[in-house]
């Protein structure tokens, strides 16, 4: 190669070096001088002890039951007003007794002559002046004259009734005087010895939780969500409704006096479970995720000494409400970055944003 190509080269070489040099260190430059970004940082955490969970709730009575009669007459008295509390015992309506009263009558004269009739068989058969088949014909007309005479005494106490538990009138279906038959409701009552909330649980939300137990559970009314009250748990259906696809469950409370409730009063339900269905994982917030479920989800972990982020891949377990569950690498006590996380990337320098103080 001639000695002018040579030249030629090298001097084309010494200028690259050069420029690439000084572009490296404008680079550098600019690298030093741009400020570190304030971001907000969350310290991983370990899973809550207890999951709480929220429903909507329906107030309803213990039981709510329809009073009636179960035999036919003529109302003649009847203390049933609408919205009344009622004791246990305490006499509700009457129907007219009289022809009952008659009734049983006849069946106790007719008791009396079959008793006389069956002694004068006896005393025939003994001196053996009747056959067997005579006596035993006595005897059976007594045994059901006694049994109708016990038929006519009850259905005697059937035409009064009387409350069968302290209960509240919800509703009056007929008036004094009217004529009711047999099984006809007169009125509608409500056992509210207790007061019942009625939450519908999500299939999949009772499922994944049946094996935790109730920490604790409070309810609150709509109208005045500041005050909350211990309620406690009474049954669940274990089977679900072929609509919705909920299970009905039912907590209780005691009436009080200051909270008072009606029947179909909306209200809310609040559960906390014992335990956790993620023993192994950590708690980070959900604002602390990049990517989506189709690539994966990653965090961006703080590093203190240096002040840099570098991204860590995760898993997400469960997200609820605020908080994110994750499967992954991450360690009790690390920082990550919660707020501004999509604006990260690979060892940039951040610092702590305090807040105001």
């Amino acid at each position: 190669m001639p000695i002018s190509q040579i030249r030629y080269v090298i001097a084309f070489a010494a200028l690259t070096i050069f420029t690439l040099s000084g572009c490296s260190s404008e680079d550098d430059t600019q690298q030093k001088t741009i400020p570190p970004r304030y971001v907000k940082l969350a310290t991983v955490s370990e899973v809550p002890t207890f999951d709480e969970f929220t429903f909507p709730a329906v107030v309803s009575a213990v039981k709510t039951i329809d009073l009636s009669f179960e035999v036919s007459g003529r109302l003649v008295q009847m203390d049933l007003v609408t919205g009344s509390d009622i004791q246990e015992g305490k006499l509700l309506a009457t129907i007219d007794r009289q022809p009952f009263e008659r009734i049983v009558d006849e069946q106790r004269t007719r008791l009396e002559q079959s008793k006389r009739e069956f002694d004068r068989i006896q005393k025939m058969y003994a001196q053996k002046l009747v056959a067997q088949s005579t006596l035993d014909t006595a005897k059976t007309a007594y045994e059901l004259a006694e049994i109708e005479l016990k038929t006519a005494k009850q259905d005697l106490s059937y035409t009064q009734l009387y409350a069968p538990f302290d209960a509240k009138v919800s509703q009056r279906l007929v008036e004094n005087n009217s004529f009711v038959a047999a099984g006809t409701p007169i009125a509608r009552i409500q056992d509210l010895s207790k007061i019942y909330f009625n939450i519908n649980i999500p299939e999949r939300l009772l499922t994944a939780n049946l094996n935790r137990q109730i920490n604790q559970a409070s309810a609150s009314l709509t109208t005045n969500s500041s005050k909350w009250y211990p309620v406690s748990y009474v049954e669940h259906n274990t089977q679900p409704d072929p609509v919705s696809q909920t299970y009905e469950a039912v907590f209780a409370m005691e009436p009080l006096k200051e909270f008072q409730l009606t029947p179909g009063a909306r209200a809310v339900v609040k559960v906390q479970l014992e335990g956790s269905l993620f023993n192994d994982g950590v708690v980070v917030p959900v604002q602390a995720l990049v990517g989506d479920k189709a690539s994966g989800f990653s965090v961006w972990v703080y590093d203190e000494p240096s002040q840099l982020v570098h991204k860590e891949s995760v898993t997400v377990e469960h997200i609820r409400e605020e908080f994110a569950i994750l499967k992954g690498e991450l360690s009790l006590g690390q920082q990550v970055v919660a707020a501004g996380a999509t604006k990260m990337r690979a060892d940039m320098k951040v610092l702590p944003y305090e807040g105001e103080k």
